[in-house]
């Protein structure tokens, strides 16, 4: 049997699911191979960001995974005393979704997998298992081995592979890894606990004796992880007993019930390259990095969000297959950065030589001592969390004349909530829409030139308007533009006084390009020129 698609995903955990929701947002054919028999049964990634969100919001899935979370908690940090070494706050960012939130991964898959119904485009096959594949001229040929263990063919423009930290894409590529495996291993357990039910939210044990942490989910769910010490094995830590003492201090043993116990090994790896040919490689098959930061998932969230609109651009004959050239470019630091600041949170969790211990706390005493101290290490932890700003890729650094800056080019655009003309308080992202959009702030983007306002409408963008609250004119009605009112002042906030008020928007929010309208022709072809390289 042969099938053909556009997009052959290997691989259906939250990254390929992701992935083959957002291209069949985008109207593209593709298809899903999952060895296993359906979904995870167990709780696995546990926290999702204030950027994974979004992407689930454009997804048009967010209503359901959101009433399934614990949405913003503050992470603290205490001693061996329980005394607190700092807090992070990880509610509110600019968009639009706060900075963490706790969820469970079963849940969240099957969610991914129920919104697949909707695209008649887009197909999965569970206990598909892919045998090898090879890269022709115009595609790839996959070869699998479907569930009635009979063999297949399929055949796809370009193939991604999603399968984890064990990629079978990737060994197939030779494509190597590179980076460390920590020393220390972690037990991780995950119960449910109607005694912790409402408390606990989320704290890292900085103790000597065992360095941990817990986080609290949903409907009585926990997490918990503690660190094996020297000597101790992994039969010693899953016994049933040892798992009784360490949760002893906190709460009732006798009441919780463990749905998940396993020893884990923290990797802080990525691979060599994203990319070969018409494969590419996504989530834990392209990186791997510590949990301290609650970036290993949202990592692959992102990955998913950058290649979506990519793929779409290179399909619908938008660009030339280099852009996929830019994936990496634009996801490869920064994973790197979430995993250097994995490493940064870990070494402040993991000592458990006395004499460090009593130096890092010795150390956060000094900085809580005086306000300036405090603010120095929020703002670098925060800044540090923040979405980065990209230094390189799809994006047009000026303005459409050279050396006139476009300070907002390659950063994420934020989410306010925005009146619209019916009267309703939305979020940002919802006149937006999915894909590409024009955004003017007090400026209006059907004044741009014919020529320019055809490429970006032919791209599907949506032209949003936004005027700053208080400005008497009333809001457009026509068909041609969105209008909404800045009621926060957050989207004024964000442009600034800058002249360039028109802003070409992203399918994964980050702006394109900035300009006036008499710049916006110079600017777009140089947003063309990095669609369409000169070969």
């Amino acid at each position: 049997m042969s099938q053909r698609a556009e997009v052959a995903i290997v691989g259906a955990g939250p990254v390929g699911l992701v992935l083959a929701n957002l291209l069949g947002v985008h109207g593209v054919r593709t298809i899903v191979l999952e060895r296993n028999t359906g979904t995870v049964d167990e709780p696995r990634a546990i926290a999702i960001d204030a950027e994974s969100l979004r992407t689930v919001q454009a997804l048009g899935l967010y209503e359901q995974v959101a009433a399934e979370c614990m949405l913003g908690f503050d992470a603290e940090y205490v001693d061996a005393s329980g005394a607190r070494l700092f807090q992070v706050a990880l509610r509110e960012t600019p968009y639009g979704h706060a900075q963490q939130n706790a969820f469970d991964q079963p849940v969240l898959e099957r969610q991914l997998l129920d919104g697949l119904a909707r695209f008649p485009h887009v197909t999965v096959r569970f206990r598909n298992t892919l045998e090898g594949f090879t890269q022709e001229a115009d595609g790839v040929r996959l070869a699998a081995r479907g569930v009635d263990g009979e063999p297949r063919t399929l055949r796809a423009d370009f193939l991604v592979g999603c399968d984890g930290g064990r990629s079978t894409v990737r060994a197939a590529l030779g494509i190597a890894m590179r980076g460390a495996t920590a020393p220390q291993r972690w037990l991780v357990i995950d119960t449910l606990d109607p005694h912790l039910a409402d408390t606990l939210p989320c704290r890292f044990f900085c103790d000597p004796a065992r360095p941990g942490m817990t986080l609290r989910k949903l409907h009585g769910k926990r997490r918990w992880e503690w660190m094996l010490l020297p000597g101790e094995t992994d039969a010693q830590l899953l016994d049933d007993a040892t798992i009784r003492d360490l949760l002893a201090r906190w709460t009732r043993p006798e009441q919780v019930r463990i749905e998940r116990k396993c020893v884990y090994t923290f990797h802080s790896i990525v691979a060599d390259r994203y990319r070969a040919g018409r494969a590419l490689l996504a989530g834990d098959a392209a990186h791997m990095m510590p949990p301290f930061a609650g970036q290993g998932m949202n990592g692959g969230v992102r990955d998913a969000a950058n290649l979506a609109w990519k793929l779409w651009a290179v399909l619908r004959g938008h660009a030339t297959a280099e852009l996929l050239d830019t994936y990496q470019l634009e996801r490869r630091e920064h994973v790197i950065a979430a995993t250097r600041l994995a490493n940064q949170l870990g070494a402040v969790i993991q000592p458990t030589a006395w004499w460090m211990a009593l130096l890092r706390d010795a150390f956060f005493t000094a900085v809580n001592a005086t306000s300036w101290g405090r603010e120095w290490f929020e703002s670098w932890l925060g800044a540090s969390l923040r979405v980065p700003r990209l230094h390189a890729g799809v994006f047009v650094p000026h303005g459409g004349r050279e050396g006139a800056p476009a300070p907002l080019a390659g950063q994420m655009l934020v989410q306010p909530r925005v009146l619209g003309g019916d009267g309703r308080e939305v979020p940002l992202d919802e006149l937006l829409g999915p894909g590409f959009a024009v955004l003017g702030y007090g400026d209006d983007p059907r004044a741009l030139d014919a020529d320019t306002r055809a490429y970006w409408t032919g791209l599907g963008a949506r032209l949003v308007r936004v005027v700053p609250a208080g400005t008497a004119a009333a809001l457009a009605t026509d068909e041609a533009v969105t209008e909404a009112v800045d009621v926060t002042g957050a989207l004024g906030t964000f442009v600034g006084d800058h002249p360039a008020r028109l802003l070409a928007i992203r399918p994964d929010r980050f702006c394109a390009a900035q300009f006036t309208r008499e710049d916006a022709p110079g600017a777009l072809a140089a947003f063309r020129a990095l669609l369409r390289p000169a070969t």
